[in-house]
C-alpha cells in the first residue's frame, strides 16, 4: 500500500479513513467482504468502491487481489533475502574455521595415495560426484562408491596405502560411520568432510574438514544446503592443484 499512499491527499475524509484502516490491517482486509469493511470503518460500500477506483482499481475485489499478490511477493522476497543472508553467513563462517596447514597436509597425502575412495549418501552424493570428478581431472586415481550395497564390500578391500574421504553433513550417517570404522581397522587414512562441531564421524576420522551449516540433521529432512561442503572441496582441490604444479 505504500506506493498508493501518494494518492492519499486526493481522497475524501471517509475514503482516507478506509485507506488508513486497510494500511494497518492488510492481511485482515484480504479476507473481508465489502460490507464487513464498511462496518469496520463506519463508512459505506459506495465509499469503499470510490476509494478503490481512485486508487486505480475497478472495484473492491481488484483491490483485495492487489493486496494478496503484493503480500505474497513481499513474503517471497523476504524468504529469498533470508536465504541469501544464511548462505552468505555459512560461507563466511566456513572460511573462518579453515585450517590452511591441514589442507596442505591432506593435499600431499592425496597425491601420494595409491587410490582415493570417496563415500557419500543422500544429498551429499552430489558433493561426492563433484570431488570425484575434480580429482580425476587432476590425474588422481579416485573411486566414488555411490552404491549403498557395494559400500561395505568395497570397504573390506581397502589397503593401507589408500585414502578414504567420507562426506556427511550430520556426521551421523550410519553407512558412512560403518565405512569409517572399517577403514580405520584396515589402517587407511580417513578424511571427514562434515559440519563444524563434535560428531561421530569427526571423532572416528584421522582428519576433519569442517564446514558451517544452519541445519545439520539430515535423517528426516535431507534438503539442507551443502554449500559449505562444496566450499571445502573447492579449497582442497585448488590446494592439490598448487602442489601438482610444483
Amino acid at each position: 500500500m505504500e506506493h498508493l499512499a501518494r494518492l492519499f491527499n486526493t481522497l475524501t475524509n471517509s475514503e482516507q479513513k478506509v485507506f488508513t484502516y486497510i494500511y494497518h490491517n492488510e492481511q485482515k482486509v484480504m479476507t473481508m467482504k465489502i460490507n464487513d469493511l464498511a462496518k469496520a470503518t463506519f463508512t459505506s460500500k459506495t465509499v469503499i468502491i470510490n476509494l478503490a477506483q481512485k486508487l486505480g482499481f475497478e472495484g473492491f475485489s481488484d483491490l483485495k487481489y492487489y493486496l494478496k499478490t503484493s503480500y505474497n511477493s513481499e513474503n517471497s522476497n523476504k524468504v529469498l533475502e533470508d536465504l541469501q543472508y544464511s548462505l552468505k553467513e555459512n560461507i563466511e563462517r566456513t572460511f573462518k574455521v579453515i585450517d590452511i596447514a591441514l589442507y596442505k597436509n591432506i593435499a600431499k597425502e592425496i597425491i601420494k595415495a595409491k587410490a582415493v575412495y570417496v563415500f557419500a549418501r543422500g544429498t551429499s552424493k552430489a558433493a561426492g560426484h563433484h570431488l570425484n570428478h575434480m580429482l580425476l581431472t587432476l590425474g588422481i586415481k579416485c573411486i566414488f562408491v555411490q552404491d549403498y550395497n557395494l559400500s561395505t564390500i568395497v570397504g573390506n578391500t581397502l589397503e593401507k596405502d589408500e585414502m578414504v574421504i567420507l562426506i556427511s553433513l550430520s556426521g551421523k550417517t550410519s553407512k558412512i560411520l560403518e565405512i569409517a570404522n572399517i577403514a580405520k581397522m584396515k589402517g587407511c587414512k580417513t578424511v571427514a568432510i562434515t559440519s563444524f562441531g563434535t560428531n561421530e564421524l569427526a571423532k572416528i576420522s584421522d582428519y576433519t574438514f569442517a564446514c558451517v551449516s544452519d541445519e545439520t540433521e539430515t535423517k528426516f529432512n535431507d534438503s539442507s544446503s551443502r554449500i559449505g561442503i562444496f566450499l571445502v572441496i573447492e579449497m582442497l582441490v585448488n590446494t592439490i592443484k598448487e602442489y601438482i604444479k610444483k
